[in-house]
């Protein structure tokens, strides 16, 4: 219960996130430049910026683990988001080689 803290947050952004990708993620893919928005880059692009978020993750991990003091919440944790991130990594892999 005390980690309820970390799942709302976590939530309201997904939640966030899909309602602005619906209401402006129809638009021309970007492959050059920057852009702000993830869902306005081309799938090329997007492969490139989610791994570009490695550092990120590793920072993150190791930053729950140094607040939280726990092996066990940093290993699940850890293992979660190390499976989201290889997951997006091959989905957006997979779509480049279709182009």
């Amino acid at each position: 219960m005390r980690y309820l803290w970390i799942l709302i947050p976590f939530l309201i952004s997904i939640f966030i996130s899909f309602l602005l990708e619906k209401l402006l993620g129809n638009g021309e893919k970007t492959d050059r430049g920057f852009v702000f928005f993830f869902w306005n880059l081309s799938y090329r692009r997007k492969f490139i910026r989610t791994l570009w978020l490695l550092p990120i993750l590793v920072i993150a991990v190791f930053y729950i683990h140094i607040t939280f003091q726990s092996y066990l919440l940093t290993s699940i944790i850890g293992i979660i988001l190390s499976i989201i991130f290889i997951i997006q990594a091959v989905y957006y892999y997979k779509k480049t080689e279709r182009r």
